[in-house]
């Protein structure tokens, strides 16, 4: 028995997220949040899967639950586990959700549309701008996906080293006509500033990893928006830089929230409430944040 995996009968709805490590995910506060505004008879519970164990997961879920999300490190290699893929799937080559219907399991991908939202909602328009994005990894290709939707001229990819991975994502960029340059990540605050858009589509900076984005405020201009899809802590590095710097900050907890309100209307059907959803994930960081300090 998978670790996390409960073995009695299962309440109405059931739904769960895989990742490895998964313990800093505040999406359990946030759907159980909603579940009990909306008086659903539902629970959402973490579930952590290494590698080696992906596929074993995959099958229980089938028999176990309604749904589940997907987070690092399987977003992509899940899609080959999936009965039937979404049209978003297609576009990002990612699944971060997947709905269960009679045990058929079909794939979808809410990180593009929870990437864009918070943007929109800011009245920004990237048409025209140029991108650096941190990552090459499942997010960054959703990520790299809306903006070339919402027609980004150029886009700078960081990457630890160029591979396989990276130079295929950087075809794809390049067969859409738009501009791309590869940079090794150590190296990448000698492109960050002037760069309209700055994106982290990695770890770092996630609450329990040592290594940090190598940016600081000096290497970010305050034209930029800069948006870190880290969550957990709210205010990462990255975006302590970003406001010492005047810079327009996206907080990773909005893509959250938006992304999560993407899947419960997948799975449920409902308008998710957003204001529930937002409230208890700011008070899962402000309790993180106390246990936290030393």
């Amino acid at each position: 028995m998978l670790e996390g995996l409960d073995s009695t009968t299962r309440r109405r709805y059931t739904f769960y997220i895989i990742g490895y490590p998964i313990e800093h995910t505040l999406s359990p506060t946030m759907h159980n949040a909603v579940f009990k505004a909306l008086n659903i008879d539902a629970t959402y519970t973490i579930l952590k899967v290494k590698d080696d164990t992906l596929k074993d997961a995959v099958d229980a879920l089938r028999i176990r639950s309604n749904g589940f999300n997907v987070t690092i490190p399987h977003k992509v290699r899940v899609i080959k586990y999936m009965d039937a893929l979404d049209d978003s799937v297609v576009r990002v080559g990612a699944v971060n959700t997947v709905s269960n219907s009679d045990n058929i399991l079909k794939g979808y991908n809410t990180d593009y549309y929870g990437f864009l939202q918070p943007i929109k909602n800011r009245g920004i328009d990237v048409k025209g701008m140029s991108a650096l994005i941190l990552g090459s990894g499942g997010a960054a290709r959703a990520v790299i996906s809306a903006l070339m939707d919402e027609h980004i001229a150029s886009i700078t990819l960081a990457v630890r080293s160029s591979d396989e991975r990276s130079d295929a994502l950087t075809r794809s960029i390049r067969n859409r006509g738009i501009e791309c340059n590869v940079v090794i990540l150590k190296d990448v605050s000698k492109y960050s500033y002037g760069k309209d858009i700055i994106v982290n589509a990695t770890p770092l900076g996630m609450k329990g990893i040592s290594e940090s984005i190598p940016l600081s405020s000096k290497d970010i201009s305050s034209s930029s928006v800069v948006y870190d899809l880290v969550y957990n802590p709210k205010d990462t590095q990255l975006i302590k830089h970003a406001k010492e710097a005047g810079a327009t900050v996206i907080y990773g907890y909005e893509m959250l929230v938006e992304q999560g309100a993407k899947s419960l209307e997948i799975w449920l059907g409902i308008d998710a409430p957003r204001d529930v959803m937002t409230n208890a994930v700011l008070k899962g960081l402000q309790y993180t944040d106390e246990r936290y300090r030393w």
